[in-house]
């Protein structure tokens, strides 16, 4: 098995905090361009791709998705405490989950998008379009905070939703790129799990911030 990935994606942490979790063995290419260069490794010209014998995929919850079900045996035995979720959503609230995680991607790519583009110039402050992307931000973050319980997405699991809300809320506060914070049940969320073993086994390497930080709109309660 082999993860081609970046230092700093976040859609690529989550396919490694659940390749932690689950204790699959696998190699890791690291390319750290916009691009991937190691060969053809899909349309997308993006990262995540996982390989894993004659299969290759991208799109980070399709990875996770393909992991957890080729692999529940590992799944079961994973140790952590809340254990893994088996699956991406509840069979019992198969749609809300699945809503919910579309949501925190949908978040999350305007988090990196904004990243990407500061390195440019172009941010909120000289953009429309990037302008939206902060406010979609802070409007996903706002409904995020109703869905999430004391517990986490799912309560009694360690959640897909889980992971796909902290990495990229860590590599926003780790590049120095959005002020999120201010949403109680979300700032537990992110603070309970910050020592959890896979997490600390896949940080974020830090890099200056760029010249703009952005702050939602919204002030912290």
């Amino acid at each position: 098995m082999k993860l081609y990935r970046s230092d700093g994606s976040p859609f690529a942490r989550k396919v490694r905090v659940v390749l932690a979790e689950l204790g699959l063995p696998h190699e890791e290419d690291v390319e750290n361009g916009l691009r991937p260069t190691s060969g053809e490794l899909g349309p997308t010209l993006s990262i995540p791709v996982l390989e894993d014998g004659g299969v290759r995929l991208w799109e980070s919850d399709l990875i996770i998705d393909y992991l957890l079900k080729t692999y529940p045996e590992a799944a079961a035995r994973a140790s952590g405490s809340p254990k893994l979720a088996p699956a991406l959503a509840r069979p019992d609230r198969y749609w809300h989950d699945m809503t919910v995680l579309a949501t925190i991607h949908t978040c999350a790519s305007s988090v990196v998008s904004l990243r990407l583009m500061a390195n440019d110039g172009i941010g909120p402050e000289n953009s429309d379009y990037m302008a939206r992307q902060r406010d979609r931000i802070d409007r996903c973050l706002d409904w995020l905070e109703t869905q999430v319980t004391d517990d986490g997405f799912a309560p009694g699991w360690f959640s897909i939703q889980d992971i796909a809300f902290i990495c990229p809320m860590d590599f926003s506060e780790k590049r120095g790129m959005v002020a999120w914070r201010g949403r109680r049940k979300l700032d537990a969320l992110f603070d309970r799990h910050r020592e959890r073993p896979s997490l600390k086994a896949t940080p974020v390497d830090a890099r200056p911030p760029v010249k703009s930080r952005y702050v939602m709109r919204r002030e912290p309660a």
